[in-house]
């Protein structure tokens, strides 16, 4: 038997009227009506006694409505207990898809170590997720401004600079082939090529050499495999700068945002306030200042399960 049909009887049943019962399905009365007719086409009796005021359940009808109503509701019941353990038994981390790659992956072996109990969900995408509605637990937010109504820990200032593979860092800049990335909300003070080209004092710079990419970690995944010289956030790129793979070129630094670790402010459990303790801790030794000079000092910010 159809289960829509079925489902739309027990509400017929419960409220009725084919009105209200359409308005809690959020369908016409008309296809509430419709899928009536055809259920008891199916099943070759009526199952409602239809007047101008009211309806009214026949023998079959009041038969069938008891049962098909705890039936729904134990399928409703479950369905919940599915969305619930599985809501308490994960972590959602959401960050954009630059974040994900260079801070938050090389966490999730520790994380799991200190959490065998608890899963971990990443969520990587650019788009900025509804923290209260239980979308993810807790986010990491590249923010020009803070947003009074979250939590949040602040864990490093956007820093922009030039960064390059080693066989391409005794370039001059003035001479390298030149990477840039889009931001996803283009704002008219976030660092581009042409206002670190005015800041080094080169003069007006030819846009047409540039290579763009429409993700962020992508770009640094070229400037790493040596394709060109990338305008990036190195507060972001520690890992990438203490190893060796990037180098850090002289010229101006350009400041614009602030990464935050975030979560919508309500009650939460002991585990979910540790594992976002744990957080707090590992993102902040992930984005640790940079030692332009230095690199390598930096702590390369992954927690072993003897510091947890």
């Amino acid at each position: 038997m159809p289960l829509p049909a079925l489902r739309t009887f027990v509400e017929v049943a419960r409220w009725g009227s084919f009105k209200k019962a359409a308005h809690m399905l959020n369908v016409t009365p008309t296809a509430v009506s419709h899928q009536i007719r055809k259920l008891e086409e199916q099943l070759g009796c009526d199952l409602f006694e239809r007047h101008v005021r009211r309806i009214l359940l026949t023998r079959e009808g009041a038969r069938l409505y008891p049962i098909l109503e705890d039936a729904f509701g134990r399928i409703g019941d479950a369905l919940d207990a599915v969305r619930r353990d599985f809501s308490q038994s994960s972590l959602v981390v959401s960050a954009t898809m630059a974040v994900s790659t260079f801070w938050i992956a090389p966490q999730v072996r520790a994380f799991r170590t200190a959490f065998p109990e608890l899963g971990c969900r990443i969520l990587a995408s650019d788009d900025v997720v509804d923290l209260g509605s239980g979308d993810a637990d807790l986010a990491v937010r590249f923010q020009r401004d803070i947003n009074p109504g979250l939590e949040s820990l602040d864990l490093a200032p956007g820093r922009f600079a030039p960064v390059a593979a080693p066989s391409l860092a005794r370039l001059s800049v003035r001479d390298a082939p030149l990477l840039a990335f889009e931001w996803m909300s283009p704002h008219p003070e976030a660092p581009d090529w042409e206002k670190w080209w005015r800041e080094a004092g080169f003069g007006a710079l030819d846009t047409g050499r540039i290579a763009w990419f429409s993700d962020e970690a992508h770009a640094v995944q070229a400037a790493i495999s040596g394709q060109g010289v990338l305008l990036a956030n190195v507060s972001l790129l520690g890992r990438e700068l203490a190893t060796g793979l990037l180098k850090w070129l002289d010229g101006p630094i350009l400041p614009y945002g602030q990464f935050r670790l975030v979560r919508s402010r309500k009650r939460r459990s002991a585990i979910e306030d540790a594992a976002w303790q744990w957080w707090c801790s590992a993102l902040s030794r992930a984005a640790s200042p940079i030692d332009k000079e230095n690199p390598a000092a930096v702590n390369l910010g992954r927690v072993s399960p003897e510091e947890t």
